[in-house]
């Protein structure tokens, strides 16, 4: 028996064989790998490098996993090493149209693209909705957006998945709307009832104005709408001016209509009778008359009488005055509320004027004081205003005959005053503190209340004060006494340096 049986000659030449191949399989894989040459793939913007063996783009595709849609678009104008090779993807868009949902693969960059490449035609009044945003057939689609497949983390762009882009169409239904005339507005609409279909269409619906089928109507596939809108009008109350439509065929059943009723006197214009016109200006003027009655005081007289059982000097009020009542009755006349004519009706005294009487006193009684210059007896004291006066200072030129004397023919000078003679009699006896007795003996200009106190040139005193005039006693008769004393002079005068030297007796 030999050294090696058969069998184990045989293992020997089948590892020898394995062997064999192996080193032949590597040497033709390096062969291989050393003819693959290098190519620039162009995708969504970004270049790859690869190395291929394949015999044209689409082969080398088809190796890296990616097959090519008929959408698709692949330039590459040569082929072999250094080749650049640019894919246009298409990309799933999800067309909902007309109650039906289909997929279509496209390379539009705009939604009009995409539905041309989708064969649906747009009518008037169409919408498109990306998503739930409305947009038009020129707005561009955005960017296609790409994912790695299943739950794979990454992939290379050529085996990543497009995501799906959702487009709606809402299709418009065309409606003709009838005007006045006959003439007809046709246009394609979305709406769900009549009023929405014309406010989109911008065919105002006013109040008043009437549609067949009405407004809050649903909207039919080819409907006719009749309009017939009201005739605005304008209609002036007073001050306010009301913007209405209408649909009537006369000012007085627009008014009607309105809910303005014309009263009494009130005044339309134009005449309730006049057909309406557009844009018409209806004045309504409110007319309305009504009795008034006004009222005037009429003055009372106010009247003196003497009172015996008064002292002299002292006043009551005997009766009060009222005045009267004229009472006066107007016809008046409004227009819109304002007074536009006065008629007098009539006129009467409701209440007679009551006169006012003042009771002076008449009583005099002889009164005592004690004086500087001894015990006095009066019958009336006055207050006064007092100046001075003298010969040289009278104003009576010195070459005339009565310089130097009184009205009464006094020498003028100390003791002789002047005096007005409806307040003291002429010839009355009195007596001033400061100045002492003496009589009232001139006038000169002398008013009222105020007494001139005669002085000789050398002794001559400058008086401008208020002062207590005594009249001495016996009094004058009664005929020749003035019991109401005027009540001026009204002069401010200097302070009397004589107040107080006298002691009247109570």
């Amino acid at each position: 028996m030999t050294a090696h049986s058969p069998p184990a000659k045989r293992r020997r030449v089948r590892l020898s064989l394995i062997l064999f191949l192996l080193g032949m399989s590597a040497w033709g894989l390096a062969r291989w790998q050393r003819a693959a040459f290098p190519v620039t793939l162009v995708m969504d913007g970004q270049s790859h490098t690869l190395f291929t063996h394949a015999a044209d783009p689409p082969t080398m595709l088809r190796t890296l996993g990616y097959h090519l849609r008929p959408e698709d678009r692949l330039e590459a104008p040569t082929w072999g090493p250094g080749a650049r090779v640019i894919l246009h993807r298409a990309r799933p868009i999800q067309v909902l149209a007309d109650g039906h949902s289909r997929t279509i693969w496209t390379r539009a960059h705009t939604a009009g693209e995409a539905l041309a490449d989708a064969h649906i035609a747009l009518a008037p009044g169409d919408r498109i909705l990306l998503g739930d945003v409305q947009i038009t057939p020129q707005t561009p689609l955005p960017p296609p957006q790409w994912h790695p497949p299943g739950h794979r983390r990454t992939a290379p762009p050529w085996l990543q998945i497009p995501t799906s882009l959702p487009l709606t169409i809402l299709r418009a239904q065309p409606v003709q709307v009838v005007g006045p005339g006959g003439l007809v507005h046709p246009f394609w609409t979305q709406a769900e009832t009549v009023a929405q279909a014309l406010a989109q269409n911008d065919i105002p619906l006013h109040p008043g104005d009437l549609s067949f089928p009405l407004a809050d109507s649903p909207l039919q596939p080819g409907m006719r709408i009749l309009l017939r809108p009201a005739t605005p009008i304008h209609i002036q109350v007073g001050p306010t001016l009301l913007d209405l439509r209408t649909r009537q065929k006369t000012v007085g059943d627009a008014l009607r209509e309105a809910g303005l009723n014309i009263q009494g006197q009130d005044q339309v214009h134009p005449a309730l009778e006049t057909p309406i016109h557009p844009d018409q200006t209806i004045r309504i003027t409110r007319v309305r008359e009504a009795m008034v009655y006004e009222e005037e005081l009429l003055p009372f007289e106010t009247v003196w009488e003497p009172d015996d059982t008064l002292l002299i000097d002292t006043r009551r009020v005997g009766q009060e005055g009222r005045p009267g009542i004229l009472r006066r009755r107007f016809r008046v006349r409004y227009e819109n509320g304002q007074e536009v004519a006065r008629t007098l009706e009539d006129e009467w005294v409701a209440q007679e004027p009551q006169r006012k009487v003042i009771l002076y006193g008449r009583k005099i009684i002889p009164r005592t004081a004690m004086t500087p210059d001894g015990p006095i007896t009066y019958w009336r004291k006055i207050r006064a205003y007092t100046t001075s006066y003298s010969p040289s200072r009278s104003g009576t030129d010195p070459s005339l005959p009565w310089y130097g004397h009184t009205r009464l023919g006094f020498r003028a000078g100390k003791g002789v005053v002047g005096v007005d003679p409806s307040v003291i009699n002429m010839g009355q006896k009195l007596y001033v503190p400061g100045y002492g007795f003496a009589i009232a003996g001139d006038t000169g200009n002398i008013a009222g209340r105020h007494v001139d106190m005669g002085f000789d040139d050398w002794n001559y005193e400058s008086w401008h004060w208020w002062s207590d005039v005594y009249l001495l006693w016996p009094p004058p008769p009664p005929y020749a006494i003035n019991y109401i004393l005027p009540n001026w002079p009204r002069y401010k005068g200097s302070r009397n340096p004589y107040a107080g030297l006298v002691q009247e007796t109570p």
